[in-house]
């Protein structure tokens, strides 16, 4: 009976983490085909100094038909888990980066996001991106 408990907590624990993840992705924009925000480099380390100068750049956006293929290099917690979403007003589209996980540490990252957007009308749009 002992063990059955180390075995059952783990799969109830998951289970949780499935249905939050179905909750966020339920609530996302229809418009939001993809979203990752992949690490590049940690603070202090040479590859951040040379990605530095690439946070400072704009939104690149590139529009492919009906869809807008938008990458940007931004600073992160780096200890945090994100999710992206998408928020469409007027001639805007906001790129939401949110933070979801409770941990969080003194130190930051690089990474790099990627987000692909439904475009049927092929509208040109202005990106700007929002931290939540």
């Amino acid at each position: 009976m002992k063990y059955l408990f180390y075995i059952l907590i783990p799969l109830i624990i998951s289970c949780q983490n499935r249905a939050e993840t179905k909750q966020e992705d339920s609530k996302k924009n229809k418009n939001l085909i993809y979203f990752n925000s992949h690490f590049m480099a940690d603070l202090g380390d040479d590859e951040w100094y040379k990605l530095q100068p690439k946070m400072d750049s704009p939104i690149k956006a590139q529009y492919l038909d009906d869809v807008i293929y938008v990458t940007k290099y931004i600073d992160v917690n780096a200890c945090g888990t994100y999710v992206g979403d998408i928020e469409i007003k007027n001639d805007t589209i906001y790129l939401i980066h949110r933070l979801v996980s409770d941990e969080i540490c003194a130190t930051t990252s690089i990474n790099k996001v990627i987000y692909i957007i439904k475009n049927p009308n092929q509208k040109k749009y202005k990106m700007i991106i929002r931290y939540e």
